[in-house]
């Protein structure tokens, strides 16, 4: 299997271009009594050799080219500078051997390396459909535990009714949970797109779906206006570059949490600004804000945020929402105070 291909058209024309420098290199060796050796013009060849040849090439070759660089030694006549000549024909074959040697020992690493590749990609893509599986089996229970919970919460009294609330709600961060690992096992799969989207209509949709979740935790969900660098901005003015599918999925993720983390009669905001070149959305909440080291994580000229470390404290929400925002060229900001809340914002390109 050729190895040089990603070079593309140049490599097409080097090999014959090596070629041609050989036979012109070893027809002047033939016809000139020369004591300097012509046979280092075989080193390029050699080493080129295992990329169009394999393993076997490679050898044929350096077998070839220490045979050219012997015959020209003979041909046309013995010079009679010997010792120079024995000298500098033996550094020519010690040259081609040494290369040879070292693509061999290259193409052997590289071989190793691609099969180790390949079991790591094979044994990842089993762990992942494994998983996936094994995820969408736990969706079918659960979904019949909470349709059964809504049942017995309508027919219950009422002191009954606050514990079950909090078996469904656990259900329901549960059932959360498992999307979003969904999401982490698949979200290179399908590469996300990139449209205009109004994002103004996203926030709106994901709060309505965490109304009941927020109801029955007593805490508000408040919307502010689109507001811009010199005020109120332009109905329609928050458009941005991205997966629609993508952005609902992070709001859904960031309001989740800030309804987990605020307490009982505590509120959760959302809003929209834009900048000159992007749209930032904000996600706020009156709880206990996030812990600083997490914090400082997210904020300007951080080198990156760790996964591992998000899913400890923010669970794999945030973990989902951070990886998506990067995939759509945009970026999570935390500010947090602790016991005053936490606001994650979402910032993308401006359409």
């Amino acid at each position: 299997m050729p190895v040089l291909t990603a070079s593309g058209r140049s490599a097409r024309w080097l090999v014959p271009v090596l070629y041609v420098m050989s036979a012109a290199a070893f027809l002047a060796d033939l016809t000139r009594d020369n004591v300097l050796a012509y046979g280092i013009i075989y080193v390029p060849l050699v080493a080129t050799a295992v990329f169009h040849r394999g393993r076997a090439g490679l050898w044929i070759v350096t077998v070839l080219a220490c045979v050219l660089v012997t015959a020209g030694a003979l041909v046309p006549v013995v010079h009679s500078n010997l010792p120079d000549l024995i000298g500098n024909r033996i550094l020519s074959i010690l040259a081609i051997l040494a290369t040879a040697a070292f693509v061999h020992h290259a193409r052997t690493s590289h071989d190793r390396l691609a099969a180790q590749t390949r079991r790591a990609v094979a044994a990842e893509r089993i762990r992942s459909e494994v998983f996936t599986n094994l995820s969408r089996e736990m969706r079918t229970p659960l979904h019949t535990l909470l349709g059964l919970l809504n049942l017995m919460m309508t027919n219950c009294r009422t002191d009954q009714r606050e514990a079950l609330g909090r078996v469904r709600s656990g259900g329901r961060q549960l059932l959360d949970t498992i999307d979003n690992l969904i999401d982490l096992t698949q979200i290179g799969a399908c590469p996300l797109q990139r449209q205009t989207v109004n994002v103004q209509t996203i926030p709106s949709a994901a709060t309505e779906s965490a109304r009941d979740t927020a109801s029955e935790r007593q805490i508000v969900i408040a919307r502010d206006g689109l507001v811009g660098q010199g005020g109120t901005c332009q109905a329609g003015a928050a458009l941005a570059l991205g997966d629609g599918w993508a952005m609902r999925r992070i709001f859904d993720n960031l309001i989740a949490n800030a309804i987990r983390f605020a307490p009982p009669g505590g509120t959760v905001s959302v809003a929209i600004a834009r900048s000159a070149d992007s749209i930032i959305a904000s996600v706020s909440d009156t709880g206990r804000g996030l812990p600083l080291h997490l914090t400082r994580l997210f904020g300007d000229g951080a080198a990156g945020v760790d996964d591992s470390e998000m899913t400890a404290t923010g669970g794999t929400g945030l973990t989902l929402s951070n990886r998506l925002a990067r995939a759509m060229n945009g970026r999570l900001t935390v500010t947090s105070q602790p016991g005053a809340g936490a606001t994650v914002s979402l910032s993308l390109p401006a359409a």
